[in-house]
């Protein structure tokens, strides 16, 4: 499955947990998707390329690793 649809699909069915950092900010920041998800919206996910969407999760994965 692309990384689009896999982020569209997350999108209507977003996979959550409750658990927080200890600085008390939600671990669900550390999800690449959810990052996505929480700071565009579906209608400009849609608009994007999908060379857009891989870059932007490939800088959230990366700034997942570095915070983690």
């Amino acid at each position: 499955m692309a990384k689009k649809e896999k982020l569209l699909e997350y999108i209507d069915k977003p996979v959550l947990t409750d658990a927080r950092n200890s600085m008390g900010c939600s671990e669900n920041w550390y999800n690449p998707y959810y990052a996505m998800r929480e700071t565009f919206t579906k209608e400009e996910i849609e608009n994007m390329s999908d060379k857009e969407i891989d870059n932007l999760i490939k800088l959230a994965e990366n700034i997942m690793k570095a915070l983690y």
